[in-house]
């Protein structure tokens, strides 16, 4: 249990860390002291703290008062949790792909350097299951081409190609059919809760769903292509 507690909160010091990346991604000013997005304050160590300091603050910037997103200490908590349940082996992929989900959330698109990077340490560090890897990118590259792009991107199935190599057959699948579970009840309680106008024509993105149904296949040893067949 102390060992739990432990990587968890690591976890969510990596997760701050993987945080400024994914926000920083591609932008002018990749390094630097971290800043309040609002007024510019740079922000000093206690407001840092992962989760505590949002807690703290009451999710408001201490000069500016603007609020905090909610994303900070999502992905921090998210991060340790994976930390927390992830067999060692596969953190190295699982901290580009919470970069990936950063990144993918907020631009709608996954950049190559990422996703090949995470295809790369799939098959350094996963199961190396190249048949199961290039099945669930067939896949998306089917939809993707018959859609001439409009339901989902290509960079979801290169994320696919390195889920299936992660993961291998039995938990890959499982994956994919999870993200697909996640994104059709989020996108169902996005429309009916949020006040923009959203449709069934709006863009989401996918990798999120990807990387949450990756974790969960994994850490449940899930076999859901087996048990939906049989």
């Amino acid at each position: 249990m102390i060992v739990t507690v432990i990587l968890f909160v690591f976890g969510t010091i990596i997760g701050s860390f993987l945080n400024v990346v994914g926000l920083r991604w591609n932008a002018k000013n990749f390094g630097g002291r971290s800043r309040c997005p609002s007024c510019g304050k740079t922000l000093r160590w206690y407001e840092l703290a992962p989760v505590l300091s949002f807690v703290f603050l009451r999710a408001r910037c201490a000069r500016c008062k603007n609020r905090i997103s909610w994303q900070y200490p999502a992905i921090e908590i998210l991060t340790g949790l994976i930390f927390a349940t992830v067999p060692y082996i596969y953190l190295p992929v699982f901290c580009l792909y919470i970069i990936i989900l950063i990144y993918d959330f907020r631009h709608k698109i996954i950049p190559d350097s990422l996703v090949y990077s995470s295809v790369i340490l799939a098959l350094v560090f996963g199961s190396r299951d190249v048949i199961a890897g290039l099945i669930l990118f067939s896949f998306f590259a089917a939809i993707w081409l018959l859609s001439s792009g409009r339901a989902i991107g290509f960079g979801d199935a290169k994320l696919g190609l390195s889920i299936g190599l992660l993961l291998g057959t039995a938990a890959g699948f499982s994956a994919i059919i999870l993200a697909f579970w996640l994104g059709a009840a989020s996108g169902i309680l996005y429309m009916i809760f949020s006040p923009k106008n959203i449709t069934m024509k709006s863009e989401m993105p996918f990798a999120p769903f990807l990387v949450l149904g990756a974790w969960l296949a994994l850490i449940f040893n899930l076999d859901l292509l087996h048990v939906s067949l049989f």
